[in-house]
C-alpha cells in the first residue's frame, strides 16, 4: 500500500521526479511563450504532462497531511516559480534545443490531446464560446504596462519613456492641437508694398511664408523664401513678382489627426499645411517639423531663439506663456486644469474672465481652486505671460 512506512522512499522518489519533469515542462513552456514560438499544438501536449505530473506528486502524497505540505511547498518552488525564472531568462537557448524534442513528443501525444481537445471544445459550444481564438497581439495596454514595469527597473530611460508615450498619443492628436495659430503666422498680404514686410521677412529667416489677398482668411498659396531669393538676384527684392513664383497651398481642416497629416505631406512632398476650419476660415498653419516634434521633442535650429516658455520662479511660482497647453503645464508642474473650451492656459483664464483682456488687465489677478493667476502682459488681445502661485504650498498677498 502506498501508505505503508515502508514505501515512503519510493514515494518521495516519484514526487521528486514529478516535480521534476512538471519543471522542466514549466521551464520549456515560457520560454517558448517568452520567445513567442510557441504553437497550440506544442502547448496542448506540454500541459497535459504538467497535469499528469501535477496530479501524480498530489495523489502520492495523499493520506499524510506532512507529506501533502512537502510537496506543495517543493511543487511551488521547484515546479512553478524557479522554472518559470529559468524560462524567462534562458527562452531563446531553451527554445533552440527543445524545438525538436517538443515536437517530436507532440506527436507521440496527438491521439490523446486530440480527444481531450475534442472534449473541451464540446464543452465551449454547450456554452456558445468561440472554440478557436487567434492570437492578439499586445493592446495598448499591454505595451503602457510593459512600459511603466521597464522604467521602474530602470530598463528604460526619461527620454525613451517619453518618446513611446509620445507614439501612443500621435494618432489622437488633431492638427489644432499643434498648429501655430493665425495670430502667429507670419503673412505676407498681396496687395501690400515690399517695404511694408521685406524687412520684417529677412529678419524672421523662414523658409515658407502663406500669402494672402486683402483678408488673411484668403490664402493664395505659399511663397518659398528660395524662389523669392532667385528671382531677387535677377533684378532686385522690390521687383519680385510674388503671385508669379507662388506654390499652390495645401488646405486641410484643422481637424485632420496629425498621423494621416503627417503621411499626406510626406506622400504630396509639402513641408506646410494650412489649417481651414469649420467656417472655411484661415485657422493656422502645421509643418512637418511640428508633426515631428510630437515624437521626437524640440528641434531648434540655428535660427530659433532659445526662451523659457515656462520660467520656475521659486518652489511655488511660476511664469509661463499664454500658448502653454494645459496637458503640458500638468506634465510638467502637476497643475491639473480642465476646460472643454480652451487648449491652452491663456484661454482657460480668458473663460474663467468671460471677457477679452486689454491692456488695462495687465496685473489681474485670478484665483481658482489652489491657484493664483496673474496676468503679466496681453497682446492682441490674447493673455501673452501669466504667473502662476501654487497656493497650497504658499499664500500671497
Amino acid at each position: 500500500m502506498l501508505t505503508d512506512p515502508g514505501s515512503l522512499p519510493v514515494r518521495l522518489c516519484i514526487i521528486g521526479l514529478m516535480i521534476g519533469i512538471h519543471g522542466f515542462f514549466t521551464a520549456v513552456n515560457t520560454a517558448m511563450s517568452s520567445a513567442g514560438r510557441i504553437i497550440e499544438k506544442y502547448q496542448a501536449a506540454i500541459r497535459l504532462l504538467q497535469i499528469l505530473t501535477c496530479a501524480g506528486g498530489a495523489w502520492l502524497s495523499a493520506g499524510d497531511a506532512w507529506l501533502v505540505f512537502v510537496y506543495l511547498v517543493l511543487f511551488t518552488v521547484l515546479g512553478q516559480y524557479f522554472p518559470h525564472k529559468i524560462g524567462l531568462q534562458h527562452d531563446q537557448g531553451i527554445t533552440e534545443k527543445m524545438a525538436g524534442f517538443i515536437e517530436a513528443l507532440s506527436a507521440v501525444l496527438r491521439p490523446l490531446t486530440a480527444v481531450l481537445m475534442f472534449a473541451a471544445n464540446l464543452v465551449l459550444k454547450i456554452f456558445k464560446q468561440k472554440t478557436h481564438v487567434e492570437d492578439e497581439a499586445f493592446s495598448e495596454e499591454d505595451v503602457m504596462s510593459m512600459l511603466k514595469a521597464g522604467k521602474e527597473s530602470g530598463a528604460l530611460k526619461e527620454e525613451g519613456t517619453k518618446m513611446i508615450n509620445s507614439i501612443f498619443a500621435f494618432d489622437d492628436k488633431l492638427a489644432y492641437e499643434i498648429m501655430t495659430p493665425r495670430t502667429d503666422v507670419f503673412l505676407i498680404d498681396i496687395e501690400d508694398s515690399p517695404e511694408e514686410y521685406l524687412d520684417e521677412l529677412m529678419k524672421l529667416r523662414y523658409s515658407r511664408i502663406p500669402v494672402c489677398r486683402g483678408d488673411n482668411d484668403n490664402i493664395i498659396g505659399i511663397l518659398h523664401i528660395k524662389d523669392y531669393l532667385i528671382k531677387a538676384r535677377e533684378s532686385s527684392y522690390e521687383d519680385v513678382d510674388i503671385e508669379a513664383i507662388l506654390r499652390k497651398a495645401y488646405f486641410v481642416p484643422d481637424t485632420k489627426n496629425i498621423d494621416s497629416l503627417f503621411f499626406e505631406l510626406q506622400m504630396s512632398k509639402q513641408q506646410i499645411a494650412v489649417l481651414i476650419d469649420e467656417y472655411g476660415g484661415f485657422s493656422g498653419i502645421v509643418t512637418m517639423e511640428d508633426i515631428i516634434e510630437q515624437v521626437m521633442g524640440d528641434i531648434d535650429d540655428e535660427y530659433d531663439e532659445e526662451e523659457e516658455i515656462i520660467d520656475k520662479i521659486d518652489d511655488n511660482t511660476y511664469l509661463v506663456d499664454g500658448d502653454v497647453d494645459l496637458d503640458d503645464l500638468d506634465e510638467e508642474l502637476g497643475i491639473d486644469l480642465k476646460s472643454d473650451n480652451s487648449e491652452t492656459i491663456g484661454g482657460f483664464l480668458i473663460d474663467i474672465l468671460g471677457e477679452i483682456p486689454d491692456e488695462s488687465d495687465i496685473g489681474r489677478i485670478i484665483e481658482f481652486e489652489d491657484y493664483k493667476f496673474k496676468i503679466m502682459s496681453v497682446k492682441e488681445r490674447r493673455i501673452e505671460r501669466v504667473k502662476i502661485y501654487m497656493l497650497d504650498k504658499k499664500k500671497i498677498c
